[in-house]
């Protein structure tokens, strides 16, 4: 799932909406507890077909989440529903915190197998949410790790969306072309597509690939085989107290000192306190972001 904390009501909203037509319903069926009532099948028949749409009845929308087309008898695509994706809106009740797409990445990783490619993969996907190497990535999900095949608005924005795939390949190739060719490198001024995200390439550290001569060494350099294993990278958004709106969840990172590593290291906002005691509970929770210590640290931005 790509949500935690996704809120109880609205997951089991999109699994109902998954759910075939008339599977595990509770609702007694009253025209099948009354097949001896003498009522002919023809009649049966005649009023199952009552209710549907007539033909003049719009037949499709598009998904609230990825705006994609899809039937109009539902709310969001089959991938959306399933990893119970949603777009925040300012007329619609909205839980706590929810996920939206921000676009698809690459990880260049090594490894002589498919599997340590996906491994190395997820590692990648997790310390660049962790880091703050990309501010506008809160969190990522592997390609591998959906439980369905990617929105059609994702997935027809590139030549294909593999799990993993060897760069010497000929789907690597097409996909690491086309991920140059969106790539703002560090040379040049402006995106070659205007409105989108200029970062599509990170390395196995999680950090963006901007510069050519970087990704000319990642390529020769490498000691195995380079494989791409693409993702989706998340924004989070969580409802303002005050305001009652969506708005852009704050990192909270912060350069702490960190008695493990004695020196200043990274620090990201973990949770507050919860221990017995009056002095200590509530007090904000930092974790070291190089060795994982946690320690107290200030307020973080925009809390409570």
């Amino acid at each position: 799932m790509l949500l935690s904390d996704y809120s109880m009501t609205e997951r089991y909203s999109d699994y109902e909406e998954l759910r075939p037509l008339g599977e595990a319903t509770h609702i007694p069926d009253e025209t099948l507890s009354s097949s001896g009532d003498g009522e002919s099948r023809r009649q049966r028949a005649d009023r199952v077909d009552e209710g549907y749409p007539d033909d003049t009845m719009a037949t499709t929308t598009e998904c609230a989440s990825c705006g994609a087309s899809i039937p109009a008898s539902q709310t969001k695509c089959r991938f959306c529903l399933s990893n119970h994706l949603d777009a925040p809106t300012d007329d619609q009740d909205t839980p706590d915190s929810e996920c939206d797409i921000l676009h698809v990445i690459h990880a260049l990783v090594e490894s002589r197998t498919f599997y340590g490619a996906v491994a190395k993969g997820s590692a990648a996907a997790s310390l660049l949410a962790k880091s703050a190497s990309d501010p506008a990535v809160d969190d990522c999900q592997l390609i591998y790790d959906l439980d369905e095949e990617p929105a059609a608005q994702l997935a027809d924005q590139w030549p294909s969306l593999p799990s993993a795939t060897r760069v010497s390949s000929e789907c690597g190739e097409q996909l690491l072309a086309a991920a140059r060719e969106r790539t703002t490198w560090t040379d040049t001024t402006q995106s070659r597509h205007d409105g989108e995200r200029a970062t599509f390439l990170y390395d196995e550290t999680g950090s963006g690939v901007r510069d050519e001569n970087r990704l000319a060494a990642l390529l020769e350099d490498a000691d195995d085989d380079v494989w791409l294993v693409p993702a989706i990278a998340l924004q989070r958004f969580v409802t303002d107290a005050s305001t009652g709106s969506m708005r852009r969840e704050s990192p909270n990172r912060e350069h702490l000192e960190c008695r493990e590593c004695n020196q200043e290291t990274e620090h990201r906002f973990n949770e507050y306190e919860t221990v017995p005691d009056d002095e200590w509970t509530g007090q904000p929770m930092w974790e070291c972001q190089v060795c994982g210590t946690p320690r107290y640290g200030p307020e973080p931005e925009g809390a409570r």
